[in-house]
């Protein structure tokens, strides 16, 4: 079932894609090439796998279009669901995937940033994405780096924060409940259900202007994870075990 999710996922870019990819090129509004994205999977592969999403703080959601959205990650649905439920987005991906066949040159034109193992070879993406911001594009991105194993967030990576506190964009942090259990990593297996999506309100560039790189991103890897299932019952515990003392 994994395998016919990512085979219709690919037959859809293909199919779908391609040729949207070039007609927004030729009208020149690339930023708005993923909008194909929701179509796909609104109306085709979550249907076809059962998927269903639910939204909470939909009206959180920026109807401007220009902003960044940062997200737990647990699987390869997660941008799935982005495109499906927030807003289309380009995305940080590791530099590998620039080489596939056709797939390269899909996410290239659809605004995507190779992310590059050498450090040095990263210098400048800060200017990258908010050339894009400023042109119209919407980006996601994962600050865990890759994606968890066992659904508990790992540790936020400083690189989007740096580039926050540089070009002051405004932030959306999204919790994505599971993603992770419908098409999990660790095995080849596609589960139909429900995924949840809180989007938290959008947090201005103004508004962490004076706080220090490593504060912004703990408060918001803290605000991403507030919302998961395992913290919301450990600190369900925690208050039980007070109110009984």
């Amino acid at each position: 079932m994994a395998f016919l999710y990512y085979l219709t996922v690919f037959a859809g870019m293909m199919i779908l894609g391609t040729p949207y990819i070039i007609y927004k090129k030729i009208t020149h509004h690339k930023e708005e090439i993923t909008n194909v994205c929701r179509f796909h999977f609104t109306h085709i592969v979550f249907k076809l796998f059962r998927i269903k999403v639910s939204v909470e703080g939909a009206e959180n959601i920026p109807q401007k279009k220009g902003f960044v959205m940062i997200a737990n990650h647990q699987s390869f649905m997660d941008t799935n669901v982005i495109w499906h439920s927030i807003a289309n987005a380009a995305f940080m991906a590791k530099a590998s995937l620039w080489k596939a066949p056709i797939f390269g040159w899909v996410i290239n034109n659809v605004g995507c940033i190779p992310v590059h193992k050498n450090p040095r070879m990263n210098a400048g993406m800060g200017n990258a994405v908010a050339e894009r911001i400023a042109n119209g594009y919407n980006f996601a991105v994962f600050p865990e780096g890759h994606r968890t194993e066992d659904g508990r967030m790992l540790k936020f990576q400083n690189g989007i924060f740096r580039m926050a506190k540089e070009h002051h964009f405004d932030i959306l942090p999204i919790t994505l409940i599971n993603t992770g259990e419908h098409l999990p990593k660790v095995k080849w297996a596609v589960y139909g259900g429900e995924v949840k999506i809180v989007v938290h309100p959008l947090v201005k560039a103004e508004s962490y202007a004076d706080k220090p790189m490593a504060e912004l991103r703990d408060e918001m890897h803290d605000l991403i994870e507030s919302a998961m299932p395992y913290k919301q019952a450990e600190i369900a515990a925690a208050a039980a075990e007070v109110k009984e003392a």
